[in-house]
């Protein structure tokens, strides 16, 4: 990297500040790719966000409607059996919507939250390169201290 750096380095404060001011780009440049890998993390966890809420309600809507159909069968059954609709027979189905509803949220919850995993990613991802790209100013400071002292006293 400091070979393409140097020559327009070298333009601008001569050999030595060259070489100062292509050491200071380095770790800038580093932490501005660190910065944009970051932001594509980003953008794919929110894709994957995206998608997970997406297959949440999926599932939820094919869960209600799985419950539907099984009410619907329990009651052709009854109907074919000649079994009128009493108080066992509201229980039997009121048992089974209560276990369903409880599997339903469960699964929804499930995808819920690996929906919220992935926009955390996202999130850790864009501070560590935020970080990335500060740590890449840090490190190129005392670089351009140095230049700066260089051209102070070479009345550049």
């Amino acid at each position: 990297m400091q070979a393409l750096i140097a020559p327009a380095a070298a333009a601008v404060g001569g050999a030595t500040g060259g070489a100062l001011l292509a050491q200071a780009a380095v770790p800038i440049l580093g932490g501005l790719s660190a910065f944009s890998e970051a932001k594509g993390q980003k953008k794919a966890a929110e894709i994957n966000s995206y998608i997970g809420r997406t297959r949440a309600l999926q599932t939820d809507a094919s869960a209600r409607s799985g419950l539907e159909g099984e009410l619907a069968t329990m009651r052709a059954t009854f109907a074919s059996n000649q079994q009128r609709p009493g108080v066992g027979t509201f229980e039997v189905m009121k048992e089974l919507r209560s276990v369903r509803n409880t599997e339903r949220a469960v699964a929804f919850g499930n995808r819920m939250q690996e929906a919220a995993d992935y926009r955390l990613a996202g999130k850790n991802a864009m501070a560590k390169g935020t970080s990335a790209l500060l740590g890449g100013f840090v490190k190129a400071g005392p670089s351009l201290f140095d230049f700066y002292d260089y051209r102070r006293k070479s009345g550049g």
